[in-house]
């Protein structure tokens, strides 16, 4: 038997098509999926659809369907009932998505929390505590899982044991960035990872402005922390207007680079977010919001010193109950910020280290 996202796999596969014309296909997928393995009866689809569908690398075809079967990855197409109806309503909606966790996550319009790469530690903080009292409203949290912002939105809505969504402009089997790996397996478990990129796909420039179309899409308000003025984070926001979702910002420092963007929206007329009830004032419907799943609370477990990297192991002995900030652990590993950086996330994700609000690490674990 044919399964729903077989001839639209191939479709995306195939020459001359595009996503877009993947929704005039018959909701047909066996007879569709018979037409296309021949000359003839791509000339027959083309003629009923007006779609010229070109040839199909059928390896390309084979290699899609094993790597979805070897990683366990879940297929929702616009025929599929479990399909996110959030998507339906937006314009270029995909006709095909790839998921890793609980597709009951996207059932329930969230709240997007993005930023700046390049957060600064109390940007940092803000944004992690934000994202944990959000979902103390039973509101799920959605972001891009890049680093910074993203990653502090993820972080806080784990801390705080909800759900969060992470819209990736990749494949599925591709984590970016490199570090976040962990993190990415953390949120399937815990939420869901989606992508409407094929397996395989590695990070391309021009395909994540399109990606946060669908982090708005999901999202009743779009948050913006910490944006410059030419941001992804602001191109999230303005598809949020285009799709008629709220948009807020935090207020940044004059003079900050990673504060104009923010600070612009405001001036247009973004509604200042200093807490999650700014949020709740400013979206009524979230008030009633509720995840209609019930998880178990996520408990991170113990990680014996032999599953970290050596990196964490350095950092981790480092770190006692007192905070610290990140230039005084390079100052005693010898590592650079990035690796520190890195490695904490790493403890973070383990359960063994936390920041304060003012984003300096301390130790909250032992080693088995």
């Amino acid at each position: 038997m044919v399964r729903n996202y077989e001839p639209l796999i191939a479709l995306r596969l195939a020459e001359g098509v595009t996503a877009e014309m993947c929704f005039r296909m018959p909701r047909d997928a066996e007879g569709v999926f018979r037409k296309l393995q021949s000359d003839a009866g791509r000339r027959q689809l083309s003629i009923e659809t007006g779609v010229p569908v070109g040839r199909i690398n059928w390896k390309w075809f084979d290699r899609q369907i094993e790597a979805i079967e070897r990683r366990r990855v879940g297929v929702l197409t616009f025929l599929d009932t479990a399909y996110p109806e959030y998507f339906r309503e937006i314009p270029d909606a995909p006709p095909i998505v790839f998921y890793d966790g609980r597709t009951t996550a996207l059932e329930t319009r969230g709240v997007a929390v993005v930023g700046t790469r390049r957060a600064t530690g109390r940007g940092f903080a803000f944004t992690r505590k934000l994202a944990r009292d959000i979902v103390a409203e039973k509101i799920s949290v959605v972001s891009g899982l890049a680093r910074g912002i993203d990653t502090a939105a993820h972080l806080g809505a784990l801390d705080g044991r909800g759900a969060t969504v992470a819209v990736v402009g990749t494949g599925l089997d591709v984590a970016y960035p490199p570090e976040n790996g962990e993190l990415m397996e953390t949120i399937a478990e815990r939420g869901c990872v989606i992508s409407e990129q094929l397996m395989g796909t590695p990070a391309l420039k021009h395909v994540f402005p399109m990606r946060n179309r669908l982090i708005s899409a999901l999202s009743h308000m779009v948050v913006v922390v910490e944006a410059a003025n030419r941001s992804g984070a602001l191109i999230t926001a303005k598809w949020a207007l285009e799709q008629g979702r709220d948009v807020g910002a935090v207020p940044g420092f004059p003079g900050d680079a990673r504060s104009q963007g923010v600070n612009s929206l405001l001036k247009s007329g973004a509604m200042p977010i200093e807490g999650v009830g700014d949020i709740l004032e400013a979206v009524p419907l979230l008030r009633r919001a509720t995840i209609e799943r019930t998880a178990e609370p996520l408990i991170a477990p113990r990680r014996a010193e032999a599953d970290l990297s050596s990196e964490a192991r350095a950092v981790f002995e480092t770190l006692g109950g007192a905070p610290i900030d990140v230039d005084s652990i390079v100052d005693h590993v010898k590592l650079t910020v990035s690796q520190v950086q890195c490695a904490l996330l790493e403890l973070e994700v383990a359960g063994l280290a936390n920041r304060d609000d003012g984003g300096l690490a301390y130790r909250v674990g032992d080693l088995i």
